[in-house]
C-alpha cells in the first residue's frame, strides 16, 4: 500500500511509556532530547491527528507541516461537540 505522508513527531514522553502507546511494529520509535521521536509513513493526515490524540501526551510535530492543520481540525471538532453535548 502506497503511503502518501511521511511523518515525524517529537512525543514529550519517555521510550519506554511511548512504545507502551506505540507498539515498535506500528512506527519507528527512538529516544531523542525531550522525548521519543516517531517516524512513520500514514495515508492520511486525518487518521494520523486521531492517533496523537489518543496518545494523550503533548507532541511537537516535526513533519509534515500539513498535519499541523489536521490536529486543528479535529481539536475543533472535539470543541464543537463538547460544547453541544
Amino acid at each position: 500500500t502506497p503511503w502518501d505522508w511521511e511523518v515525524e513527531v517529537l512525543l514529550h514522553l519517555p521510550l519506554d511509556e511511548a512504545t507502551q502507546r506505540l507498539p515498535p511494529t506500528f512506527a519507528e520509535l527512538a529516544e531523542a532530547d525531550g522525548g521519543t521521536l516517531v517516524r512513520m509513513r500514514v495515508g492520511s493526515l486525518d487518521w494520523m491527528a486521531g492517533v496523537l490524540a489518543g496518545l494523550e501526551c503533548d507532541f511537537t510535530i516535526r513533519e509534515p507541516d500539513e498535519l499541523r492543520a489536521s490536529v486543528d481540525a479535529l481539536a475543533r471538532r472535539l470543541s464543537g461537540l463538547a460544547a453541544a453535548g
